[in-house]
């Protein structure tokens, strides 16, 4: 085996652990809310806390992201990533509510330095692929995510505990250590990319129109997403679905994502504009909030519809970040742009949903305010798809 070869090799599986713990240390608190809450004796208003601050971290994380690669370079600034998951992962375990929180908020920043990371190491790694790879990620993200939150309690009743149920998250994470660790050290001799570079290519990115409707694109997308995500099984209880029926079709619209994610990611490959499929995907999400609005019993309709619409916009998002930045450099800079302003965009737009239903009494003006986003998302994405690139300094 070739030395290329066994890089790309090791390289692949570490990409695969990798998509695999970056939302579930997260992701699996949810589900463990109410035991949380019985055998740790937290209140509602610790519980929302444990549970909004890591989206929150997301964001704020993203842009250390770049500094971080600038003076450690960035294979190995994902191998210290990897670490300091690992290690928070672990010492969160241990103590009551303070270490809890303090090690998820860590958990938070240190998965929001790594989905930054991720568009610039496949593009490093896998150029030919860009598009296919993409897809693979974003297929174990959701895999990883949906999982995460169907395995919670069970875990946690087999194995004694949420402390348990948590901890065996550690396994990929120690996986991922391993496999990227020999990548990590190929960049040893490298040179670093100097500060004046990286101030170069800031600034050929902060003054992109294109580098903002990416920013954009991503950011309403997620904004869109995550309010779906907290509120939906709310709103359709308020509308006189059950309990279960409402978290089955939660389910139904994000596992709808595991397959149409990466079928996406495989067609985005075809198009060198993107506009199109941009306004497409957008107009799936439109079309079925539209349809959540006005035709509530056909809810179901609504969510493989919106479903599909979020699925694809995710990993076309990531493609826009890979593929118009014109360096490696600034390709870590527009994905700490997008996904940093993004995921506070997210947390913002999850908030304002469920605020806008308490000062209203029900969600009308909360919908009409995400298919009004959504619209300009559509917008957005058709000016980020055209065939360009940022302009290289």
């Amino acid at each position: 085996m070739t030395t290329v070869v066994k890089r790309s090799l090791f390289a692949m599986l570490a990409l695969i652990f990798i998509s695999l713990v970056l939302r579930p240390p997260v992701g699996s608190i949810g589900p463990l809310v109410d035991e949380l809450q019985k055998v740790e004796g937290l209140t509602g208003f610790q519980v929302g806390l444990l549970t909004s601050l890591p989206v929150v971290c997301f964001g704020i994380g993203a842009f250390a992201s770049p500094a971080l690669v600038r003076r450690l370079t960035l294979n190995r600034a994902m191998m210290w990533v990897l670490i300091a998951l690992f290690l928070a992962m672990i010492f969160r375990l241990f103590g009551g509510y303070i270490p809890l929180i303090s090690f998820t908020l860590i958990i938070g920043l240190a998965i929001a330095v790594g989905n930054v990371l991720i568009p610039t190491i496949v593009r490093e790694q896998f150029p030919k692929n860009l598009e296919l790879i993409t897809g693979v990620y974003v297929t174990l993200l959701a895999i990883s995510a949906s999982l995460s939150a169907t395995i919670a309690v069970p875990t946690s009743e087999w194995l004694g505990g949420w402390r348990m149920a948590l901890a065996i998250w550690l396994i990929p994470t120690l996986a991922a250590i391993i496999f990227w660790y020999p990548i990590s050290k190929i960049s040893a001799h490298k040179e670093v990319t100097s500060e004046e570079t990286h101030a170069e290519e800031r600034r050929a990115v902060l003054v992109s129109p294109l580098a903002w409707a990416i920013v954009a694109f991503f950011g309403l997308q997620s904004a869109g997403f995550y309010a779906i995500l907290n509120w939906l099984p709310s709103l359709l209880i308020d509308r006189g679905f059950s309990p279960l029926e409402a978290g089955s079709l939660l389910g139904l619209t994000t596992s709808i994502g595991i397959p149409s994610g990466f079928l996406i990611s495989l067609v985005i490959k075809r198009f060198k504009v993107l506009s199109a499929l941009a306004v497409v995907v957008s107009a799936f999400t439109l079309c079925g909030l539209i349809i959540l609005f006005i035709f509530p019993d056909q809810a179901i309709l609504a969510c493989v519809i919106t479903g599909f619409g979020f699925a694809a916009t995710f990993p076309l998002s990531l493609t826009l970040i890979g593929s118009r930045a014109s360096t490696s450099t600034q390709t870590t800079q527009l994905s700490a742009l997008s996904q940093g302003y993004g995921y506070l965009i997210a947390a913002l737009g999850a908030f304002a949903f469920g605020y806008l239903k308490d000062l209203t009494g029900n969600w009308s003006l909360s919908l009409i305010v995400l298919i009004g986003i959504t619209a300009v998302q559509l917008v957005a994405g058709a000016y980020a798809g055209r065939d360009q690139r940022i302009a290289a300094r």
